[in-house]
């Protein structure tokens, strides 16, 4: 008898010790469902989140596209409107220089039918006048050389010469004249410069 008791409270013992353990099994299963659940449900929220910044970038995607076709338009336009403002200025200064052509064609027309030498000349030297007048207007210079400090900048020495007469580096003759458009060289003057070597100087102190 006491030994039948023993094996059923043995069964017993047993028996408590397996649903223990199966009740520990089954929560940390329900902690996995758990932590699955929350998982899923973060997973659909990213999912959710990407959607939503896909939807965004698709939409800042379309504005820069439309920026970028705007900015080409501009940019042709612009370019279009330069070369509109570059002919308007030819044509502008293209009409103040017919005046000029009108007075030379008629200084030639003159010269036909006339041996006044002296009417001939007049009538050049105010066509020349009226041109450097035009070129004036639109912001031609004449470089000053004679009788100036000769500067590399403004003009090319092509011919030197060694004189006690005039003070060293100075610019004795203009062999042809240079020009400034507004502040740019165009073309430097060609210049004949004095260039005094050391006793000349020393003589002239």
């Amino acid at each position: 008898m006491e030994q039948g008791k023993k094996k059923r409270i043995s069964y017993k013992n047993k028996y408590v010790q397996a649903m223990h353990e199966l009740e520990k099994k089954d929560k940390k299963l329900q902690e996995k469902e758990e932590e699955i659940a929350s998982l899923n449900s973060k997973l659909r929220h990213l999912k959710e989140e990407v959607k939503s910044i896909d939807l965004e970038a698709n939409k800042y995607l379309d504005h820069l596209k439309r920026l970028k076709a705007e900015y080409e338009n501009y940019k042709k336009r612009a370019i279009k409107e330069r070369q509109q403002i570059v002919l308007w200025s030819i044509e502008d200064f293209v009409k103040e220089l017919l005046p000029v052509l009108d007075n030379l064609e008629r200084a030639i027309d003159s010269s036909k039918s006339t041996q006044d030498f002296s009417s001939l000349v007049e009538g050049i030297q105010l066509v020349e006048s009226q041109f450097k007048s035009v070129l004036k207007k639109q912001g031609l210079k004449e470089i000053k050389a004679k009788g100036m400090q000769f500067d590399p900048y403004l003009h090319e020495a092509i011919m030197r010469i060694e004189s006690k007469d005039y003070p060293d580096n100075l610019v004795v003759e203009e062999l042809q004249k240079g020009y400034k458009f507004k502040d740019k060289v165009l073309r430097p003057s060609m210049v004949k410069v004095n260039k005094r070597d050391d006793s000349n100087k020393s003589e002239k102190k």
